[in-house]
């Protein structure tokens, strides 16, 4: 299919994140929007119809639930006959390959994004920003994705960058849920957490970013060497964090979850193997 040059963007979403993505992408092409939608946003095209929104080289959808993105394209999709769509719309898997088969059956191209930031992050080149799709579409109009932060491309499923985005923010959430017990637990001395986040992100960035590149390789290789750390030396200190937070009276079911996953890791025969090997406690609920 012949597609034209990125040089006119239709943005389909009305909420902060579809504004933040227009408002960037006014500085690199044309962008048209149809409806009431973000009526706030300046330099942009407001198309009367829908025929003549979805003229555009690109349709960039991004709603604040997959229910909306389904309702939107769903008014759309009579007139984005071999279009190119990308959404960057968060949901599953399953909604992600669902919209695809929409697109296709229609002629078109269908790239499923996932933009790992907030509103105040598009248009930055670090923020991380994945796709999974049309390989064809999304080398085509690169050169506009890459406006809105890094473009990764992560292969032809478009279900792929779903299920990136859902692991990224279980990883996500649970380090923040972790600084935030952190936190909790000096602020009961009265530490300030502004004097202990530079201490944190160095340690992050220094230590616990090589661990993590390591574990990486115990996990692919499934062997876990416990030569420097073992679930059975992890444990102890676990019971000092319980102990700790219970006295000092803040919530203690964060160590306490940690402290079961280990505890059942060292129960299956895994006590002298690596943390990383709670991996295979975490994926065993799978049945697989």
């Amino acid at each position: 299919m012949s597609t034209p040059t990125t040089t006119s963007v239709t943005v389909l979403g009305d909420g902060v994140r579809a504004a933040a993505l227009a408002r960037v992408l006014t500085d690199h092409a044309t962008v048209i929007v149809w409806g009431e939608q973000a009526p706030w946003l300046p330099r942009v095209v407001r198309a009367d119809t829908a025929r003549a929104a979805m003229a555009s080289s690109v349709i960039l959808m991004c709603a604040d639930n997959p229910e909306d993105a389904t309702r939107i394209l769903a008014e759309a999709l009579p007139h984005v006959t071999a279009r190119d769509v990308v959404n960057l719309t968060s949901g599953t898997d399953a909604q992600a390959r669902r919209l695809a088969a929409q697109v296709t059956e229609r002629g078109g191209r269908y790239l499923h994004g996932a933009l790992m930031g907030h509103p105040e992050h598009v248009g930055k080149s670090d923020t991380v920003l994945v796709y999974s799709g049309s390989p064809e579409l999304f080398h085509q109009h690169h050169g506009l994705l890459v406006t809105l932060g890094s473009a990764t491309y992560l292969g032809p499923d478009p279900s792929t960058a779903t299920l990136y985005e859902t692991a990224m923010l279980a990883f996500a959430w649970a380090t923040l849920t972790g600084y935030l017990h952190s936190a909790a637990l000096l602020r009961t001395a009265e530490i300030p957490a502004t004097t202990t986040a530079p201490l944190l992100t160095h340690w992050m960035s220094t230590t616990i970013a090589s661990v993590i590149t390591d574990y990486a390789q115990q996990i692919d290789n499934r062997r876990y060497p416990g030569e420097e750390e073992w679930l059975e030396l992890d444990a102890p200190l676990m019971d000092h964090l319980i102990q700790t937070a219970d006295q000092r009276g803040i919530d203690s079911r964060l160590p306490k979850l940690i402290s079961s996953l280990t505890r059942a890791g060292i129960s299956a025969g895994s006590g002298l193997e690596s943390f990383a090997s709670l991996i295979e406690i975490i994926h065993a609920s799978t049945g697989e």
